[in-house]
C-alpha cells in the first residue's frame, strides 16, 4: 500500500505541477462531472472543457485559478493537420552561455568577479593535462558572436510533429497583408501566419484579393524561440513556370487582365471590355500593342525557368 501511494504520488497533477509551463491537462468525462482534476482541491463542476491550465495550485484567497486550455489544443491539431512533417529546433545543451560582446560595462565587470572563482580549477585540469588553454572559452562557456541569437539557447521546441510527408503539398489559406520588411506577404493558414516571398508574388492581386486559395508548403517548423516558421508558395514547385501560369489563379474570375494580356489582347478593345468594365475613356497609347511585347514575354519565362532550376540545384 505504501509503495502504491507513493507512485501515485509521484506521478500525480499535485506532484508534476510547474507553474512556470502552462501545461494543458485533461480529464476524463466522469472525474470532470465532479471536479475531481486530480489537484489540492476540486474545480467547478460547470466547466465545459476538458482542457484547463493550472495558474496556481493555491492562492491566499484559498483558490485554484484556471483558464481554458481548448486553444492550444486546437491549434496544435490545426498543425499536425496542415504541416503534418514540420520539424523541431535540433536540440542543445540546457547549460548556459555568456556572450560577451553583448554585455554592457557593468554586466562585463560582474562577468569576471564571477569566474575568477574557476580559475584554480581551469589551471588545476591544465596540470592534469585535462584541458589545453585554448578551451579557457569552452570551459567558460563563453562566446563573443555579435548577434543576438544566443538568446533562445535555453528554448527548445515541443514535437508537435514526427511523421515523414514530401514538401509541396497544398494547404487552404488566404493572403493577409503585406509584410513591414517588404519581402512578401503574410498567409493566413488555420490559425498560423506563414510567408509567402515576394518572388512568388508575381501576377498575384495580392492588394485586392483576400479570398480563400490553394497554397504550396516548402518549409515548416519551430523556430530556436518557440516560434511557428512556414515558408509558402501559389504554385508547386514542379509547376512549369510559363507566363500564363505565374498568376496561379484558379478561375477566370479571379484573373487579372493585365498580366495575362496578349497583343492580340491588347489591341481588341471589344475583349478587354466584356472581361473588365472600362471605368474611364482609354487613349490611344492604352490600346496600342507593344510590337515587342511576344518577345518580352519569351525573355521573362525563360530568366524565370532558369531561376528555377538554379532553386531546384542549390
Amino acid at each position: 500500500m505504501e509503495k502504491s501511494f507513493a507512485s501515485l504520488l509521484r506521478h500525480s497533477r499535485l506532484a508534476s505541477y510547474d507553474r512556470t509551463i502552462e501545461q494543458v491537462y485533461k480529464i476524463p468525462k466522469q472525474c470532470k462531472n465532479i471536479g475531481d482534476w486530480g489537484l489540492k482541491r476540486n474545480l467547478p463542476t460547470v466547466i465545459r472543457t476538458p482542457h484547463v491550465i493550472i495558474k496556481a495550485l493555491d492562492t491566499a484567497e484559498h483558490q485554484t485559478p484556471w483558464v481554458s486550455g481548448e486553444s492550444k489544443v486546437l491549434f496544435l491539431k490545426r498543425w499536425k493537420e496542415n504541416f503534418p512533417n514540420s520539424h523541431k529546433p535540433a536540440p542543445r545543451s540546457e547549460e548556459v552561455y555568456y556572450n560577451i560582446a553583448s554585455m554592457t560595462p557593468a554586466e562585463f565587470k560582474r562577468f569576471l568577479r564571477s569566474i575568477e572563482k574557476k580559475a584554480p580549477a581551469f589551471r588545476e585540469a591544465l596540470a592534469k593535462k585535462e584541458a589545453v588553454p585554448e578551451q579557457v572559452f569552452e570551459y567558460l562557456k563563453v562566446n563573443v558572436t555579435k548577434n543576438e541569437t544566443s538568446k533562445g539557447d535555453g528554448v527548445v521546441g515541443p514535437t508537435y510533429s514526427e511523421y515523414t510527408v514530401e514538401w509541396d503539398y497544398p494547404v487552404e489559406g488566404r493572403i493577409l497583408n503585406m509584410l513591414r520588411s517588404f519581402d512578401g506577404h503574410a498567409v493566413g493558414i488555420g490559425g498560423v501566419v506563414a510567408h509567402l516571398p515576394r518572388r512568388h508574388t508575381l501576377g498575384l492581386r495580392t492588394a485586392v484579393d483576400r479570398g480563400v486559395r490553394t497554397f504550396y508548403v516548402q518549409e515548416a517548423e519551430i523556430d530556436e524561440e518557440g516560434k511557428p516558421r512556414v515558408v509558402v508558395t501559389p504554385k508547386r514547385k514542379s509547376a512549369p513556370l510559363s507566363v500564363a501560369l505565374l498568376n496561379g489563379h484558379e478561375s477566370e474570375e479571379s484573373v487579372d487582365p493585365n498580366t495575362t494580356m496578349t497583343a492580340e489582347d491588347m489591341f481588341n478593345t471589344q475583349s478587354r471590355t466584356r472581361r473588365r468594365p472600362i471605368s474611364r475613356p482609354q487613349s490611344e497609347d492604352n490600346i496600342k500593342p507593344n510590337p515587342e511585347h511576344k518577345d518580352l514575354m519569351s525573355r521573362i519565362s525563360t530568366l524565370l525557368e532558369n531561376s528555377h532550376k538554379k532553386e531546384e540545384s542549390e
